[in-house]
């Protein structure tokens, strides 16, 4: 923690020490939504670029953890929209495997802002309010959609039962 102060207050190890702590957690959620390696690391290069040119822009008030959230989630999804993978109409054929659908594939059948609530309360255990806050959404608003990406993926089981 004492890392992040720093690093806010425009220490330059610190930052490079905060980036190196969070590379790997930056990179799971990228290639949680793209799923390719190259993709994945072309934003999370995006990504350190944006936090180390902007960290000291945070207010001790905010949330780093969260704010690194919301900053890769902002350029992931800027760079499916810019190479138009952001609509993916996958059928479920591709993620039904043995009577099972693996959930870090169907995810890929959910609207971009259900992807990023499921993703981010799956894989990153956080909670609606922090969510909330990652995507500027009211919780009760985030509660719906993680409802409503959870019926889509069922209904979607469902045709296979």
């Amino acid at each position: 923690m004492d890392n992040i102060i720093k690093a806010k207050k425009g220490n330059k190890k610190a930052i490079k020490q905060v980036i190196r702590e969070n590379a790997e957690q930056i990179y799971k959620l990228v290639f949680l939504h793209t799923k390719y390696e190259e993709d994945a690391k072309r934003i999370l290069a995006d990504t350190i670029y944006f936090i180390e040119e902007n960290i000291t822009k945070l207010s001790e008030k905010q949330n780093f953890i969260l704010w690194l959230y919301k900053i890769t989630i902002i350029n992931t999804n800027n760079f499916l929209e810019y190479v138009g993978m952001i609509e993916n109409n996958k059928s479920l054929d591709t993620y039904y495997h043995n009577g099972k659908i693996n959930l870090y594939e169907a995810i890929d059948l959910l609207d971009i802002k259900y992807k990023n609530v499921v993703i981010l309360k799956c894989y990153f255990d956080l909670s609606y309010e922090d969510i909330g806050q990652v995507l500027d959404l009211n919780p009760d608003t985030v509660k719906i959609y993680f409802r409503q990406s959870l019926k889509k993926i069922k209904v979607s089981v469902g045709e296979y039962l």
